[in-house]
This record gives structure tokens, C-alpha cells and sequence, in this order.
């Protein structure tokens, strides 16, 4: 089928890519999952044999039909764009298990979606664009490492389960991809004010290149760094990408 122009569509191809990511969901017979972007079905097809009440929502109207041929009876899809339905209402109920082999445009605000409505899914399965998912995995002191690391760990546990070259792919994209599980954390930690740890590592990843202190200094006067800087016993002349979570909240708590 030809590709919709705007819609960041690429089909996977390879039936044994697709069996790993539904297993990797464990999946249970009459459990809630949803998919995101069934295309022509291919990973559909392994969802189903866990006998799950599959949700699927599909963007480009010309896949319904090929979509309800194939599963006639199957599978709940909705014709709609996931970015624009209602969450809060759609999520209400059980947990949900979601996967998707997630179109790479939609990515950064599916993730902050996910964000928000965490509490409703119980393991999310998601292929994503390689360099995404290099970022969500990073640690402290590496280049992938950022403001997005940090807001997806602090509520997930993240696994990379397996990467998937371009050419499984049809079309066939520029870019590798890698696949993901997102779990709840097993131990958050305790923020004292979450908008301030929020607001902190945005600033601090504002400008990489730029020290903490620098990123830090138009939104806080200097003698607050100064004092923040000798309770935490953190320099704020090192830059954020080397600083680990623990360091974020001592600093968020402090402010």
C-alpha cells in the first residue's frame, strides 16, 4: 500500500519481529490491550493470539476495511488519530497493556501522553526510532542523556529488548529501530515538589553546552545558587548531562 504522505507510515515486514514484541508483553487470554497504528496488520495478527480485548487505533482511513477483513470480529479499531481521542475516558477500567510499532512523528507527544496517564498501563511495548530509544535508556554522562531520560524514568522501569534494521521496514526508513518495554518503577522515589524537579532539569538541559549555573542564572538569583550549591555539596559548574537523578531531586528538594 502506498505510504500517506504526513502520516509516518512504515510497515514492518518480518512476522518474527512481530511475535517477539507481542510475547514481550505476556499478554494474558481476555486481558485489555491496545495498539497504536495496526497498519496492514502485521503485529495485530500475534496480539491476537493471546486472546486479548484488543483496542486498535488507526489513522489512515483506507486501512479500516483491509484491517476488519483480516479480523472480522476481532478487535475494537477505531478510525482516529490517538494524539486527539480522549484518554481520560478511554483509559477508565482495568490496566491497559499497550504496543505499538508507534510512527516516528508521534513519538515525542505519544511519550508525554504516556506520561500523564502512566498509572493506566500496566507494560507498554513500543518500537521506536533507534537514537529515541538510545535517549530513553541513557545514563548520567552520556551524550543520549537528557530532560526526557529523566521525566520517563522517574515513573518507568525501561528494558531494550532488541533493535530492528531499517530494511524489515517498507517503506523503507533512513533510520534502525529499537524496541522498548516500559514497566511501572518498582521504587519512585519521593520528590517534596515535582514541579520544581520538572522545571529543574528542563533548565538545566536548555543549553547542553552550558554549565548548570549558567543555565540556572536568569531564573534564580546568585545568591540562591550560591546557597544551593553549598547545602547540596553539588557544583553547579559541571554541566546537567553528568548529573544522576539522586543529584536532580537533592537540587529540586533544595530549591
Amino acid at each position: 500500500m502506498k505510504k500517506l504522505h504526513g502520516l509516518g507510515q512504515n510497515f514492518l515486514t518480518d512476522a518474527s519481529v512481530a511475535a517477539k514484541i507481542a510475547a514481550a508483553a505476556q499478554i494474558q487470554a481476555g486481558e485489555e490491550v491496545w495498539e497504536i497504528g495496526p497498519g496492514i496488520g502485521i503485529l495485530t495478527r500475534e496480539i491476537l493470539a493471546y486472546q486479548p480485548k484488543l483496542t486498535a487505533f488507526e489513522l489512515d482511513r483506507r486501512l479500516i476495511p483491509v484491517l476488519n477483513k483480516k479480523f472480522p470480529n476481532q478487535l475494537q479499531l477505531i478510525h482516529a488519530d490517538i494524539l486527539k481521542v480522549d484518554w481520560d475516558e478511554l483509559t477508565k477500567g482495568a490496566p491497559i497493556k499497550l504496543l505499538s510499532n508507534l510512527p516516528y512523528q508521534i513519538t515525542s507527544p505519544l511519550l508525554a501522553l504516556l506520561e500523564k496517564h502512566y498509572n493506566s498501563f500496566s507494560t507498554i511495548v513500543l518500537m521506536l526510532q533507534k537514537e529515541v530509544g538510545q535517549r530513553l535508556a541513557a545514563e548520567a554522562g552520556s551524550k543520549a542523556y537528557g530532560a526526557i531520560t529523566l521525566r520517563m524514568r522517574i515513573i518507568f522501569d525501561i528494558e531494550t529488548l532488541f533493535e530492528v534494521p531499517a530494511e524489515l521496514f517498507e517503506p523503507v526508513p533512513k533510520v534502525d529501530s529499537v524496541v522498548l518495554r516500559f514497566s511501572h518503577r518498582a521504587s519512585k522515589p519521593s520528590l517534596k515538589n515535582p514541579e520544581m524537579f520538572y522545571r529543574l532539569i528542563q533548565l538545566g538541559f536548555a543549553s547542553r553546552r552550558k554549565t548548570l549555573r549558567n543555565n540556572l542564572k536568569s531564573h534564580f538569583s546568585a545568591e540562591q545558587l550560591q546557597r544551593l550549591e553549598a547545602d547540596s555539596g553539588i557544583s553547579l559548574s559541571r554541566r546537567a548531562e553528568s548529573l544522576n537523578e539522586a543529584e536532580f531531586i537533592t537540587l529540586a528538594d533544595l530549591l
